[in-house]
């Protein structure tokens, strides 16, 4: 069944819950109450990627990362580090993260000669490679349509494997998220054509993360609900992916998700 990651944003203007664990102390009780609530890894961000966030300086992303991940990381708690900065991404790996996660797809000019030689030394860190319309915070117009969404994001996928790989790093340590919301476009359409084609991507690409959790296209759809009242309507999706053995899920709300997912394992069997 899916593992979770829980979002854990020190983040000023992340679109659902920026400012709430600026401060480190409440930063690591949000981190503790996350894994109390289930989560498989904390997903530790210091840089929103909000279509108006402002870019902080990568001193302030990794001070905000370092003070929670030096607190997690000696207790064996498995941690992600949610960056597309290449120095950022590397002082996270030399402090004990295991997964980076980036919007980016690790297509930052810098990426290969910052962190392949790390990568290579660490052979179980895994990679997450995110597509985005506009491979970053995506501020521009999309020009994704429902017909082009998936094979745009599946060439994606295809062209960094190659990459990846080039650099040395084995397939099974490369994980693969088509992004959704902003990520594809404006058009919740975009959203829900890649969850309805979940099955083709799968196919392709079985080691996949998903984060629909608070997702501006579910509250689209429902006549514009603010991302406080998504609650609901995130479960429902998040049950879709764990019907659909999507292998890593991204949350905000992990006890609903941890809830979930275990009525559902009692109902299989």
């Amino acid at each position: 069944m899916s593992q979770i990651f829980g979002i854990l944003n020190r983040t000023a203007d992340s679109f659902s819950d920026g400012g709430q664990f600026l401060d480190t102390r409440s930063a690591i009780e949000q981190g503790k109450k996350l894994r109390n609530d289930g989560a498989d890894y904390l997903d530790i961000s210091g840089q929103s990627s909000n279509v108006k966030a402002t870019l902080v300086s990568e001193e302030l992303e990794w001070e905000r990362i370092e003070s929670v991940l030096s607190h997690f990381v000696p207790l064996g708690i498995p941690t992600s580090i949610d960056s597309f900065r290449p120095n950022v991404q590397a002082k996270a790996l030399e402090a004990g993260a295991q997964v980076l996660n980036d919007i980016t797809g690790f297509t930052h000019p810098e990426s290969k000669s910052v962190l392949k030689e790390l990568l290579l030394a660490q052979s179980q860190t895994k990679l997450i490679v995110m597509h985005s319309h506009t491979l970053g915070i995506a501020k521009e117009k999309s020009l994704l349509t429902p017909e082009n969404v998936v094979p745009t994001i599946l060439q994606f996928f295809r062209d960094r494997k190659s990459e990846l790989i080039s650099w040395g790093i084995a397939a099974e340590r490369i994980y693969f998220d088509p992004g959704m919301g902003f990520f594809l476009g404006d058009d919740p359409e975009l959203s829900f054509t890649v969850l309805r084609k979940i099955d083709q991507i799968l196919l392709e690409f079985p080691q996949l993360m998903l984060g629909v959790s608070r997702k501006s296209f579910l509250g689209n759809v429902l006549g514009g609900l603010p991302p406080n009242e998504r609650e609901m309507p995130t479960l429902a999706a998040e049950i879709y992916l764990l019907q659909k053995k999507v292998p890593l899920i991204r949350t905000h709300d992990v006890l609903k998700l941890t809830q979930a997912k275990k009525i559902l394992e009692m109902l299989e069997g």
